[in-house]
């Protein structure tokens, strides 16, 4: 944790800094690939407009895990932790205060995000509800959904938003061009800082084949010298046994990285539970934190979670097992795997049993190049 916020305006590039010297009436998109400060600026950018003249503000977020990760960069500041709330509790106290309510119990999480939009849209259009804020700043935008995106717009003076469509992890509809359109500044980030060159080549594999997608590997300014990286797969393991290799190597890692955070990361929540239960086990309770549960001790140095609520943090080392589900969940699988391995600034190991997608075998085993030679006799099935 001791590197992830910055402490002090030299620890800045120009492209950051020069973010901060933009009028503070001005909306904004801060575009950039994981690890270039998005974040980081959005919380700074909140807390100039906070100490300034807009106080009436909130930093917007998705989940809890994620609030509370920004409260400890927002305590280092000295940005109210009142002031950084979930989008669907800002929604729910904006009903609440105009006594509007809509039930979500036994609603998907998608339903429900929009059930509680469409009623606040609702309070905007019969004139009970205007510009509420000074300033909404909404991180990790790119899963917001275009009727989500216009209902902020509609209460605020200032809508500020960090996005990646990179990391859209949800299956919405693209809002990026619409946050494009309703900003004064489209405000690209080019470096990044949190993933090793090894990662970024990783990550670039992973997203191999598409057009549009700019490699982080060419851009990255991570210091190798101070912290060599490491990507270690672990294949044809049982989850039990998924966790006994994880265990083994975050007894050393403690040890290796004081003070810095491990992730340990599922596709799947029950895979989750099968990996907390066998750590426990083996000795590790004490410095583990179900991250995305209700009792979260952000003071422990392991965090569990599945790769969707991990979204917008990071870790000095993560592991990721039950990789083989992956194949099961659709058209996000290659951003959220992407999402996974970005997390990691230093050393990343995979874990999965008999299978993993093929663009993920690949992106592997470009980084460790076998001088293995196919015979005849492999291909027909013989030793």
């Amino acid at each position: 944790m001791s590197t992830t916020w910055w402490k002090d305006p030299g620890e800045l590039i120009p492209e950051q800094a020069d973010l901060l010297d933009l009028p503070e009436d001005q909306s904004l998109l801060i575009k950039g690939p994981p690890g270039s400060g998005k974040t980081n600026l959005m919380l700074l950018r909140a807390n100039q407009l906070y100490i300034g003249d807009r106080p009436n503000l909130h930093v917007v977020v998705f989940g809890s895990l994620l609030k509370q990760f920004i409260q400890i960069g927002g305590s280092q500041y000295k940005f109210p932790p009142e002031k950084i709330v979930t989008h669907a509790r800002l929604f729910m106290q904006i009903l609440g205060e105009n006594n509007a309510s809509v039930d979500t119990e036994g609603m998907t999480l998608t339903a429900a995000r929009e059930a509680r939009a469409l009623a606040v849209q609702q309070l905007v259009k019969h004139g009970k509800v205007g510009k509420l804020y000074q300033a909404l700043f909404l991180d990790e935008a790119q899963d917001y959904t275009p009727l989500e995106i216009e209902v902020f717009s509609t209460l605020t003076e200032v809508l500020v938003a960090t996005a990646d469509t990179r990391q859209q992890i949800f299956k919405i509809a693209n809002c990026v061009p619409l946050l494009e359109s309703l900003a004064s500044t489209v405000y690209p980030l080019k470096y990044h800082f949190r993933n090793s060159k090894l990662i970024c080549k990783l990550a670039d594999g992973i997203c191999a084949g598409d057009p549009s997608y700019a490699p982080m590997a060419g851009s990255s300014q991570y210091d190798d010298a101070a912290y060599p990286s490491t990507i270690t797969p672990r294949c044809g393991l049982e989850l039990v046994q998924q966790a006994d290799s994880m265990a083994k190597q975050i007894h050393g890692q403690l040890i290796a990285y004081p003070n810095e955070l491990i992730g340990v990361l599922c596709p799947r929540n029950k895979d989750l539970d099968v990996i907390e239960t066998e750590l426990i086990k083996a000795g590790l309770a004490a410095h583990l934190t179900r991250a995305n549960g209700d009792n979260f001790e952000p003071s422990r140095s392991i965090w569990l979670s599945t790769i969707t609520a991990a979204k917008g943090l990071e870790f000095r080392t993560v592991h990721i097992a039950g990789l083989e589900s992956l194949s099961h969940m659709g058209n996000v699988q290659k951003r959220l795997i992407y999402t996974g391995v970005t997390r990691a600034k230093t050393a990343l190991t995979l874990y999965w049993n008999e299978s993993i997608p093929g663009y993920l075998d690949a992106a592997i085993k470009a980084l460790q190049p076998s001088s293995k030679v196919v015979t005849k006799k492999n291909i027909f099935g013989k030793v």
